[in-house]
């Protein structure tokens, strides 16, 4: 069922709830109205007689005469009289007797008085008290024309109803295409942006309402669409090219070799250069599984540690230090703590350290005398790392990619890399819902900063 379907039967049937409501009050206020005021009529008549007969000792035949030379009659009118025992004493049409069974004549006496329906008559009982008996006067009739009234109102009320809904459901049904026309044209658009003009956008109109804040959205989520295509496009391309390279080598350097017979020399020299090759596959194969283990990973299976950020810090510059000569990484600490769970972090150890040691590893690599100087700053929300070195600035233009999968600039090109350390890093960050900024510039050291959030809980010195 569609919106505009959905939409005109719920439009259609609250209003005809509402109108329905209001014609059954309209017709049930109507009939208690008529018919109290038949019932008024009757109670008239019956205490008339009551009178004339019981407390004037009218003689019954007399009171017959007068009672059907009166031009007030309604129509089957029909007026008797019981007394004690239940038998008639008086009765205006001895043709057409009003029978009432004992047992309603017996209500009557109880209750003094009392209104019901017999058929198509109206019967209104009163009972009146002598010294000696109790009789039950009882007057009926057929109200016609206040029941034609009604019979002829109810199919007006029905003829009105079933108009008015129809009117309803076709107003609801154009002002629903009306209010959903936005949407038909949004769902055109899109149809027309897929699969081929993606730089194509919705168009937003100038009015605040709900249609132009969903065009700017799905505008947004249009824009990141096109990026996730753009760095998957330049993804497998990367892996593509960095795979290329290590097994063309591996390949030219087996097929040299079986050429001819060679000394035992060459061929452990070949097999060195295949291992050295077949390493670094290992590497890129390893940090592209640690990539996409990250991009994949939920943090609530992830991040069940309680990390002391300092301990971690200074295993890692004892790690680095030894990795190649000439490194060096310092550690700086603004103000010591007087209690050291304020350098505590939820997350988990093992990430933390490998985007640590990359980005440590990565300021003793381009730093012009293999220094790097990791600086610790804390406060009662979070803990503050930054990671620096004094090595060539990162250009402005490369500044935007630099957390990009196998993205590598002109200055980074010619060193030994497959561009994926930093995307990791960034990705590792995210994960812990920390934050990760690079500034760099000319006669400025080049600094990564990194903030995470306390573990929730910890106590505030």
């Amino acid at each position: 069922m569609t919106i505009r379907t959905r939409l005109t039967l719920r439009f259609t049937g609250l209003v005809s709830a509402i109108l329905a409501l209001a014609f059954a009050c309209l017709y049930a206020f109507c009939w208690y109205f008529i018919s109290s005021d038949f019932y008024r009529r009757l109670h008239r008549k019956a205490d008339t007689v009551g009178e004339l007969l019981i407390r004037q000792h009218m003689a019954p035949q007399l009171l017959g005469q007068l009672t059907r030379l009166r031009k007030d009659q309604l129509p089957a009118q029909k007026i008797a009289v019981y007394d004690g025992h239940n038998t008639p004493v008086f009765i205006t049409t001895q043709r057409v007797p009003l029978a009432v069974s004992t047992q309603e004549l017996d209500v009557i006496r109880k209750k003094q008085s009392r209104k019901f329906r017999q058929g198509t008559a109206y019967v209104t009982g009163v009972r009146y008290d002598t010294a000696s008996e109790q009789y039950v006067v009882l007057a009926s009739a057929e109200n016609l024309y206040g029941d034609q009234f009604l019979r002829q109102m109810l199919g007006v009320l029905i003829g009105l109803f079933g108009a008015i809904v129809g009117v309803v459901a076709f107003s609801g049904w154009l002002y629903a295409g009306e209010a959903l026309r936005p949407m038909q044209r949004i769902e055109q658009y899109l149809n027309h942006i897929f699969p081929n003009t993606r730089s194509e956008r919705l168009p937003v109109s100038t009015e605040n309402d709900e249609i132009s804040r969903l065009s700017t959205t799905l505008n947004r989520l249009l824009d990141r669409i096109d990026e996730s295509f753009r760095l998957q496009r330049m993804f497998v391309a990367n892996v593509s090219h960095e795979l290329k390279n290590p097994l063309t080598q591996i390949s030219s350097q087996l097929e040299v070799a079986l050429l001819n017979p060679r000394e035992s020399a060459v061929y452990e020299e070949t097999i060195r250069s295949v291992l050295d090759d077949v390493t670094e596959l290992s590497i890129l194969t390893r940090e592209l599984l640690q990539l996409s283990q990250v991009n994949q990973a939920s943090p609530v299976d992830l991040l069940t540690d309680s990390v002391r950020l300092d301990e971690v810090i200074w295993d890692i510059r004892e790690e680095v230090s030894r990795l190649g000569p000439g490194y060096d990484v310092s550690v700086h600490f603004e103000e010591l703590p007087d209690d050291f769970n304020q350098l505590t972090v939820p997350g988990n150890t093992a990430l933390l350290r490998t985007a640590l040691k990359n980005l440590t590893e990565n300021a003793c690599k381009f730093s012009n005398d293999g220094k790097a100087l990791i600086q610790v700053h804390f406060n009662d929300n979070s803990v503050l790392v930054s990671v620096q070195n004094n090595g060539k600035p990162i250009p402005a233009a490369d500044l935007p990619y630099v957390f990009e999968p196998f993205y590598r600039g002109r200055q980074t090109a010619e060193t030994r890399g497959y561009g994926v350390g930093l995307s990791l890093v960034e990705q590792i960050i995210r994960l812990h819902q920390g934050k990760i900024s690079v500034t760099s510039g000319e006669g400025q050291p080049t600094v990564f900063r990194l903030e995470f959030i306390r573990a929730a809980g910890q106590p505030v010195s």
